[in-house]
């Protein structure tokens, strides 16, 4: 929060691979740069291959028939695909997008997820305030002013509890953020 108020480039990397390469832009960016890594062990999702942007992110998992984006990065990019896997043995598809620029953000992918799925829910490991959902708010509120029919909510899971001990999986049922939590949450779109 304190460094995107700060107009400072804020990365978030969700894997090895991404950490390295938005090192690299970040090592040749002029101004200042925030990368936030995760503590616990994390799969390897992306090719050595990849490009990394400032100001960009990857959309992992989409189809035509999306209920609704989740927009996670860092350990819960790693919930929302487990969220996709469990949903899609339901038959129901949701976007997933890597959010790991959040500032300055891909905005352009983001309209796109406002105007395909109607439905973004963020996911962040940390308390709201600044943070992703926060972020991807701004560019909603944006493109409601700017196009009068979009008609997009956006529901923000993030960190609302008194911090604690455990484990990182303990921890991020306990607050809510987990794979568990979108997946009841889409349940719950889809239900009314």
């Amino acid at each position: 929060a304190m460094f995107r108020a700060a107009n400072a480039v804020v990365l978030y990397p969700s894997d090895a691979v991404a950490t390295e390469k938005l090192v690299e832009a970040a090592a040749e960016h002029v101004g200042n740069v925030y990368i936030r890594t995760t503590r616990a062990e994390t799969p390897v999702i992306y090719k050595n291959e990849e490009e990394f942007v400032i100001g960009g992110s990857k959309t992992l998992r989409s189809s035509d028939s999306d209920v609704a984006t989740v927009v996670g990065a860092g350990i819960t990019l790693r919930e929302a695909l487990k969220a996709y896997g469990e949903l899609k043995k339901e038959g129901i598809n949701i976007r997933v997008i890597d959010l790991y620029s959040v500032s300055p953000i891909d905005a352009a992918t983001l309209e796109k997820a406002a105007r395909d799925t109607k439905v973004i829910i963020t996911v962040e490991d940390h308390y709201g305030a600044g943070g992703i959902g926060e972020a991807v708010a701004s560019v909603i509120e944006d493109l409601r002013s700017k196009i009068e029919d979009l008609r997009t909510n956006l529901i923000r899971l993030s960190v609302k509890k008194m911090p604690r001990s455990g484990k990182p999986e303990e921890l991020l049922g306990y607050e809510e953020i987990d794979a568990e939590a979108i997946v009841k949450v889409v349940r719950e779109l889809l239900n009314k």
